[in-house]
């Protein structure tokens, strides 16, 4: 028990230290990629909707995330990366 007493008092600690994201924050406009490595092109189509749903070929890799939200700083051309506001509409799909 005393070793959960310090993992509960850093977690809110660090939660704090993650910027809000803003509803005004700029959002790259839709419309073809000039590098479509990743096939993002292919889901542009998709871009507000809200929670559409996504089928990505197989052995593909992605990731989904919200505006705002920490992801890695690892830069592939071939990963597709599908971007959601905070009500869930898909505001961006690009590659890296």
């Amino acid at each position: 028990m005393k070793a959960v007493l310090p993992v509960m008092l850093i977690v809110p600690l660090l939660a704090s230290c993650v910027p809000e994201a803003s509803d005004t924050e700029p959002v790259a406009p839709a419309g073809p990629i000039a590098d479509d490595t990743c096939g993002a092109n292919n889901f542009q189509p998709l871009i507000g909707q809200t929670a559409p749903t996504i089928t990505v070929p197989a052995n593909t890799a992605y990731r989904s995330y919200r505006t705002g939200d920490p992801v890695t700083m690892d830069f592939n051309m071939k990963r597709l990366n599908f971007e959601h506001d905070k009500s869930g509409k898909l505001v961006r799909v690009s590659c890296g």
